[in-house]
């Protein structure tokens, strides 16, 4: 009976990560759009992950460093920011952050393949 309490619960935890890791994430429709219209991929990963592998036309700016260079880049708050990371969770505090700083068009798209795919 333990295993089954034990699986049941580990099957809930994955469902529950699963809808927050998508919560608050912009669909691919969206994020294609919102680049037609000239929006700025910012991948937040390290240098190093941004090194081994970028989208095309990515600014690589570290989470800990998103908002003084976003800032410095693109004082009009009003930018469009499609934010990734390597699975969402950086670029979601990314957003957070950002949006505490008065940009308010900042959205998470998700994954570095996620982000990658909207460039094919």
């Amino acid at each position: 009976m333990n295993n089954y309490v034990f699986f049941g619960l580990l099957i809930l935890a994955a469902v529950i990560f699963y809808v927050l890791k998508q919560r608050g994430q912009m669909n691919s429709e969206e994020a294609k759009a919102a680049l037609e219209k000239g929006a700025v991929i910012i991948d937040v990963r390290t240098q190093q992950e941004y090194m081994s592998g970028s989208v095309p036309g990515a600014l690589n700016f570290p989470l800990n460093e998103v908002v003084a260079r976003v800032s410095k880049r693109f004082p009009d708050k009003k930018t469009v920011l499609l934010c990734h990371c390597a699975s969402g969770m950086r670029s979601a505090s990314a957003v957070s952050q950002l949006k505490q700083a008065g940009y308010a068009n900042a959205h998470n798209i998700g994954s570095y393949q996620k982000a990658l795919s909207l460039r094919n």
